[in-house]
């Protein structure tokens, strides 16, 4: 039974360490998806849950809240290939209202 603090590594290649609870990721850790990037921030009762930061393998960020492993309330994702960032409110992993502010600090505000 993992309980408190340890690394595993998921047949699938996943590996994730940090906090336990009940064999269940409860606390700070950090995953690194195999091909799908890394999260490192809250869990609760094994999902992304709180703060965190998500790092795709194309080095795009998101960094904000998460709620039952979706992006949700505020938050920043930001485009590594152009440096263009969407600033403002998520919900069910997709930004409904905010800025998308582009490299050169031209913007569009507003819903999406």
């Amino acid at each position: 039974l993992r309980d408190g603090y340890g690394k595993y590594t998921y047949i699938n290649g996943d590996v994730y360490e940090g906090q336990w609870v009940q064999n269940i990721k409860h606390g700070i850790g950090k995953i690194e998806y195999k091909d799908q990037g890394t999260y490192y921030g809250d869990w609760v009762d094994g999902k992304r849950h709180g703060e965190g930061l998500f790092t795709y393998p194309n080095q795009d960020l998101y960094s904000g809240k998460w709620e039952n492993n979706f992006k949700q309330g505020l938050g920043t994702f930001v485009f590594s290939s152009t440096g263009m960032k969407m600033y403002g409110t998520w919900k069910s992993g997709n930004i409904i209202q905010g800025k998308w502010i582009y490299p050169n600090g031209s913007y569009f505000e507003g819903k999406f």
